[in-house]
């Protein structure tokens, strides 16, 4: 795949990424403020979707719910970490303005 292709491809990516990750990113970088990197907001959406307590007092309920949503979110992360990227440099464009 040439660069541009990818570019091209990377861009279409970004602008039908899921509303739960736009949304967590940006809730990751107002807490965080301008100091926060790349590496940083990643490490954070792992932490929001690997095993806590929400995951217990799901259980607790009998609901799986909170785990299959968490792991799907985690797989989506982990196979798309250079859209979370380019949302993350997107993100960080829109609110220096």
């Amino acid at each position: 795949m040439l660069n541009k292709e990818y570019e091209v491809l990377l861009k279409k990516s970004v602008e039908v990424a899921p509303d739960w990750l736009v949304n967590d990113i940006q809730d990751i970088l107002e807490k965080a403020g301008i100091i926060a990197g790349v590496s940083h907001v990643i490490s954070q959406l792992h932490e929001r979707y690997s095993f806590n307590l929400k995951h217990i007092l799901s259980a607790i309920h009998f609901s799986d719910e909170w785990a299959r949503v968490s792991r799907e979110r985690l797989n989506f992360i982990d196979n798309n970490v250079e859209i979370v990227v380019a949302l993350y440099y997107n993100i960080r464009e829109k609110n220096k303005h």
